[in-house]
């Protein structure tokens, strides 16, 4: 069967790419939003990973918050029509949460003390799940905007694929939660309301200053009464984000490498992404080992030998490197079979799913004509089959 992926890539309004770290995600993303860009479709591609691994496939010196179309020259190198057609963004966690605060709150100086607030940057750049937050601001914001036909999303890697999913709902309801809400008691003055020490919460409170400081026990106070104003925004937003990801012009794609502990993640977040009620459109398998076809030395040697490039070599030399190449082939045909075992493992397990290959390249995809050759390599890939099987046609 062969891939979804051209027909994905022409009528999605958004594809985002899940899954663990170190698999080729940003490779991925690139690749596609590039494919799509070259058929004719206005596309975005954004990372919200601090590296500079999409800047630098794509040829770019640095990335911010704001999208930017690629350079004439990428443009030229990735068969584009026009640069207009690609841009790329980072997105920024500290300005994805900013962002929301100069929306919601009219104020100068309250968004001016909220943006100021320690306890407010620390929320926004350290909380877990701030940057899982930050993206779904931000690919919020650049969807309202209606200026790509196409968004294409790196996500954070994480070890939980509802991570993504869930974070804006966490994040409103680790600010609202009641625990952090009873701080917001002030005292006369600014301060925080310590008269009733006897009080078993309120001792709590007095013993906690000694550790922290009062100044800081201010600072959460300070934050949550100027910040009353943008949670219930947050707890909206996250239900607009939430809308927003179940849509049906969205796909999800879980991005692995056929590996056994990357199946296993591969499974359970397939598992947790189908109970949430999200609708995975398959897996894409990275760096699949092409099977060898000549293991025997004598054939090696015949092969070789018909080579022009080797005709100076002795018949010695030749059966020498014969041997060698035969080795490595062994070596080779039994990690592809492992693989084709991983994968035929991952087709069985989540028979609902489909998972398609992309083969091993000769190099990495870290230039603009790598991104090319994945691009082609994704959307003639051949769907993950039994374990004997061949991978793929472009292998």
């Amino acid at each position: 069967m062969t891939s979804p992926l051209p027909d994905l890539l022409a009528t999605r309004r958004l594809i985002v790419c899940v899954g663990p770290g170190g698999v080729g995600k940003t490779t991925t993303a690139a690749a596609l939003a590039s494919r799509a860009a070259r058929e004719g479709r206005r596309t975005l591609v954004c990372t919200i990973d601090p590296a500079p691994r999409l800047a630098d496939a794509l040829g770019m010196t640095e990335l911010g918050g704001e999208p930017r179309h690629v350079s004439a020259q990428a443009a030229a190198a990735l068969g584009l029509p026009s640069p207009e057609l690609l841009s790329v963004a980072r997105l920024d966690t500290a300005q994805a949460f900013a962002r929301l605060v100069e929306d919601k709150v009219p104020d100068p100086e309250m968004r001016r003390r909220i943006l100021s607030n320690r306890i407010y940057r620390e929320i926004t750049t350290s909380l877990t799940g701030s940057q899982e937050y930050a993206a779904t601001l931000a690919i919020y914001d650049l969807s309202r905007r209606g200026a790509w036909d196409l968004i294409v999303l790196d996500t954070p890697p994480t070890a939980n694929a509802l991570d993504f999913l869930s974070a804006p709902k966490r994040i409103a309801d680790a600010i609202g939660s009641p625990a952090i809400q009873w701080f917001a008691r002030k005292r006369e003055g600014g301060g925080f309301l310590f008269q009733r020490l006897r009080a078993g919460g309120a001792l709590a409170v007095s013993r906690i200053a000694k550790f922290v400081g009062s100044e800081f026990l201010d600072d959460v106070s300070a934050f949550l009464v100027d910040f009353q104003t943008v949670l219930g925004d947050f707890l909206v937003r996250a239900r607009e984000v939430e809308a927003l990801l179940r849509r049906p012009d969205v796909a999800f794609f879980l991005v692995l490498s056929p590996e056994t502990p990357a199946i296993d993640e591969a499974l359970a977040f397939e598992r947790q992404l189908r109970e949430a009620g999200v609708p995975v459109e398959g897996f894409i398998a990275n760096r699949v080992h092409p099977r060898p076809g000549l293991l025997d030395v004598d054939a090696l040697c015949a092969r070789l030998g018909d080579l022009p490039s080797l005709a100076g070599f002795s018949p010695g030399d030749i059966e020498r490197t014969a041997e060698r190449l035969a080795r490595t082939a062994i070596d080779l045909r039994s990690v592809s079979d492992s693989e084709r075992r991983e994968l035929h493992r991952l087709t069985k397990e989540a028979p609902h799913t489909p998972a398609w290959e992309v083969p091993l390249l000769p190099q990495e995809a870290d230039t603009l004509t790598g991104l090319v050759t994945i691009g082609d390599a994704l959307t003639k890939a051949t769907r993950a089959t039994g374990p004997t099987a061949a991978t793929s046609s472009t292998s």
